[in-house]
């Protein structure tokens, strides 16, 4: 009876110890998404000194779609909604496997700290509505070009006066004066 009691007190510390070991695992995979977009856009450097994300890849749920030419990778912005958490930690534990992107982190992985950041960002942009520039950046062009028409018009306008007299001058003394 005794024996029992002990071996409930082992199984017990066991699934505690497991337990807590769960625990500083999960505590270690949970990244800083602010942190994550930092090493994406390339503010804050890989510890290894691998390229930042947003110079092959953009996210255009971000804002990020084309910033940078980033056009030579796939657009991220649903890869956590398409992987899910441990898919995106597979694919940034195992950078190497990808033909194009071998030589950039051969001998630079991402630390497991960067993975888990880096994946909470990818979570966080995770079915964003792409960034739309388009119809802004049309309105933008078309204010500041109708303000620099504007500006030309009022600054030339006293010089195209000054101009036209003698030229009018010259042509009524060449004829002898217009009729």
């Amino acid at each position: 009876m005794r024996n029992r009691g002990r071996w409930c007190q082992a199984v017990l510390l066991v699934v505690l110890l497991l337990a807590g070991a769960w625990t500083v695992g999960a505590q270690t995979l949970t990244g800083d998404a602010r942190r994550g977009e930092a090493f994406y856009v390339g503010t804050q450097s890989f510890a290894q000194g691998g390229a930042p994300c947003l110079a092959c890849h953009g996210i255009a749920g971000a804002g990020l779609g084309l910033a940078a030419g980033a056009n030579f990778g796939p657009d991220l912005t649903d890869m956590h909604g398409n992987f899910g958490t441990d898919g995106v930690l597979s694919v940034l534990d195992s950078l190497t496997d990808f033909a194009s992107m071998e030589p950039i982190y051969a001998g630079r992985p991402l630390t497991a700290g960067e993975q888990a950041d880096v994946a909470a960002f990818l979570a966080e942009v995770s079915g964003q509505t792409p960034f739309e520039a388009g119809a802004r950046l049309m309105g933008h062009v078309a204010v500041w070009t109708g303000a620099l028409l504007v500006v030309l018009a009022v600054a030339g306008w006293g010089r195209f006066k000054g101009a036209r007299r003698p030229l009018v001058e010259s042509a009524r003394m060449r004829k002898g004066g217009l009729q």
